[in-house]
């Protein structure tokens, strides 16, 4: 007779920051960064009310599914906008199991959420390094289907 074995799933440690960089015209550009110490697929969420000046909200809320493989940081998304005086930056980073049915209108599982806020001083001249210390979570992936 043969028994299966089944092993523990591993808790994936998943990290997500943020880069600030300038551009010519005033243009601040936000490229989000992700690593996983273990391959993991997920559907991630990027919302919040983005980069905040006197004329309004600027942002490209976006999701899609993605995979890290072990160590690698890679990045599946940036946005761009002018900054003209004070502004804020807020940016939200949600990380969800894998969708099991492409079509289907219930969300998968939440697991890790990330938040990226900072206020943007009228005389800033060099994006500060504070959007890029990572924040770092462990996550339970659910266990693909036998």
């Amino acid at each position: 007779m043969l028994c299966a074995l089944t092993l523990p799933v591993h808790a994936a440690q998943i990290c997500a920051w943020i880069v600030e960089s300038d551009e010519p015209d005033r243009v601040r550009v936000l490229t989000l960064w992700l690593q996983s110490d273990t391959d993991v697929d997920f559907l991630y969420k990027v919302d919040g009310e983005g980069i905040v000046t006197h004329s309004g909200e600027s942002n490209s809320p976006t999701s899609a599914t993605f995979n890290l493989h072990a160590g690698e940081p890679q990045t599946p998304w940036h946005y761009g906008a002018m900054l003209d005086s004070v502004a804020r930056i807020d940016i939200s980073v949600e990380i969800h199991a894998q969708p099991t049915e492409i079509f289907s209108d219930t969300p998968p599982p939440l697991l890790a959420k990330f938040s990226f806020a900072r206020a943007v001083p009228e005389n800033e001249k060099k994006p500060p390094a504070t959007l890029a210390k990572k924040q770092c979570a462990s996550i339970n992936p659910p266990a693909a289907p036998h």
